[in-house]
């Protein structure tokens, strides 16, 4: 199965056109980039429901419009106009009919008060198994995420649909240094089903990953994440987790014991920094990061938990990104420390475009000093 891949790139003048292959997509995990576009494709019988929503982060970017088109090829320059789109810049819906072969869908967002435009896109793969969506209060949901407590509607092919609960907590990413690929287990053990008829309105209470399908035994479905306290950790007995990365062991299970006990996290924490301004530049810099990993990389498991959250986390935006039909580079050029990471395409039906980390010895060094760096919170 092919890999669903959606990038991002700015280029500075609108009039400008090139292959989407040979851009350096830094900007798709930046959180200071003015726009994002979410696109969500459902393949639904024959035909490709496709919804997108736009988010502005500054008041300076203004004048958008959106071009979509099609290309038959990640190297094509241009590509043939679509007409077929319900809805404006900001957010709407496409209809396509599936191809026999893949096709890339491309948005050109362009800004007319800057003078720049956007380009992303997704590989649209007949083989994509992902059949349906949520809505909420009308407006299908965007992300891999959900809040428990709210009211949503689960669309998708078949008038009855069977939800699958996991309640499985997945263990967070190893180091970069293992010289073990994380890949994603075929099968998950079903703590719970239940099943919603029609336009029913269903409320999720448990966190945890959920699988909508028609049939259990069918290859299509779509999976996401129920969390309360997410994409931004606020809650103390939440913050102990993430800290694996850059923790010692015995640090780790101290937190873990001080989950609810403020005074003895925090004890934890000044021994770590070993001052006290160092620990809430260290707490404030590394859940920033947390938050993003979150929000960019949540998968059939938190998103800091993933292999690219783990990176991202530790080592920051990376200075280039680059995207390949079966992998993703990152290239990081920093005057303290230089590294680059191959991520590999290893797809399941909980995430069609999950990617894994090959990992390597060589890392170690450059690992433990960026560790160091953040425990003298010198990030």
């Amino acid at each position: 199965m092919k890999r669903l891949v959606l990038l991002f790139v700015v280029v500075s003048s609108v009039a400008c056109a090139q292959p989407l292959r040979d851009i350096n997509y830094r900007y798709l995990y930046d959180p200071d980039q003015p726009i994002l576009l979410d696109i969500k494709p459902v393949r639904v019988g024959a035909s490709w429901e496709i919804f997108y929503k736009l988010q502005k982060r500054d008041t300076i970017t203004t004048g958008l419009s959106a071009e979509w088109s099609t290309r038959n090829t990640l190297g094509d320059r241009e590509g043939t106009a679509i007409s077929s789109v319900t809805g404006n810049a900001e957010a709407g819906k496409i209809t396509l009919p599936v191809s026999a072969s893949v096709q890339v869908l491309v948005a050109k967002i362009i800004s007319s008060s800057t003078n720049k435009a956007w380009y992303f896109y997704k590989v649209l793969d007949p083989k994509y198994p992902v059949n349906g969506w949520l809505s909420a209060a009308g407006e299908p949901v965007p992300g891999q995420y959900i809040k428990g407590g709210n009211v949503y509607t689960v669309h998708g092919a078949g008038q009855t649909k069977i939800i699958s609960y996991y309640r499985d907590t997945f263990p967070a990413a190893v180091p970069a240094f293992s010289e073990a690929l994380g890949r994603v287990s075929p099968a998950l053990k079903v703590d719970s089903t239940f099943s919603v008829t029609g336009d029913e309105g269903v409320t999720f209470t448990q966190q945890g990953l959920y699988l909508v399908q028609v049939d259990t035994t069918s290859s299509e479905g779509y999976a996401f994440r129920v969390q309360n306290d997410y994409p931004r950790l606020t809650k103390l007995e939440s913050l102990a987790d993430p800290f694996i990365y850059v923790c010692t062991r015995q640090e780790f299970d101290r937190l873990k014991v001080a989950r609810g006990d403020k005074k003895a996290f925090d004890k934890v924490i000044l021994n770590v920094t070993g001052d006290a301004e160092r620990a809430k530049k260290f707490m404030r810099s590394y859940f920033r990061r947390v938050e993003l990993a979150n929000q960019f990389f949540t998968s059939y498991k938190e998103g800091w938990k993933t292999d690219r959250g783990m990176i991202y986390i530790v080592f920051g935006v990376p200075d280039e990104v680059y995207k390949f039909n079966e992998r993703e580079v990152w290239n990081y050029k920093n005057s303290s420390f230089k590294a680059s990471f191959d991520f590999v395409k290893s797809p399941t039906l909980f995430d069609p475009e999950n990617l894994v980390l090959v990992r390597e010895r060589k890392f170690q060094e450059t690992w433990y000093e960026v560790i160091d760096l953040w425990r003298n919170a010198r990030f």
